[in-house]
């Protein structure tokens, strides 16, 4: 049976810690950084557990970001894999559609990056047709080649119709 648990990063032990880091690193076949691993920290886990073993992750983290002039905490994804033995069995609809209905119900806004826009938009993510951005130093650097990969969605205070710009803070590795 799947089970989602819902996890802050204070709870998690060292074990369940590296069993997550190795299913990262499997799932993005060798290409989950150290940089991306730290993104994921700052929030909310959806662990993924198929009888009792760990399969699936996502995480929620906050980020500050100047969404159309107006300064406004969003909800951040990070981090969504599943083991690549359980691909294509419906475990990552199943996450990302508990992570979909926490965004919506926690955040005026969420967003993500991905390649993978077909996923999302199945849960109700839109497209982001704005421009983005990244503070560093005090400025507003254009990140063009971001653009395509960002996905928004609205959450249910219906506060945010759609967004043109969006400016995220800077860090280490992907600003986005």
């Amino acid at each position: 049976m799947f089970q989602i648990k819902r996890v802050l990063d204070g709870e998690l032990n060292l074990q369940i810690a590296s069993n997550l880091r190795e299913l990262l690193d499997v799932a993005f076949e060798g290409d989950f950084s150290e940089e991306d691993w730290l993104h994921t920290f700052g929030g909310l886990r959806f662990l993924g557990y198929l009888d009792g073993k760990l399969i699936a992750h996502g995480a929620v983290v906050l980020r500050n970001m100047k969404v159309d002039g107006r300064e406004i905490q969003v909800g951040y994804v990070e981090g969504v894999a599943v083991s690549p033995m359980h691909w294509r069995n419906g475990f990552g609809s199943l996450l990302m559609s508990d992570i979909t209905s926490y965004c919506s119900s926690e955040f005026q806004l969420s967003m993500l990056s991905t390649g993978e826009k077909h996923f999302y938009r199945k849960h109700g993510w839109l497209d982001f047709s704005g421009k983005s951005y990244v503070l560093k130093n005090g400025v507003e650097i254009r990140t063009l080649d971001e653009d395509e990969g960002l996905m928004y969605l609205v959450g249910m205070t219906g506060e945010i119709s759609g967004i043109t710009t969006a400016v995220c803070e800077s860090r280490v590795g992907d600003y986005w």
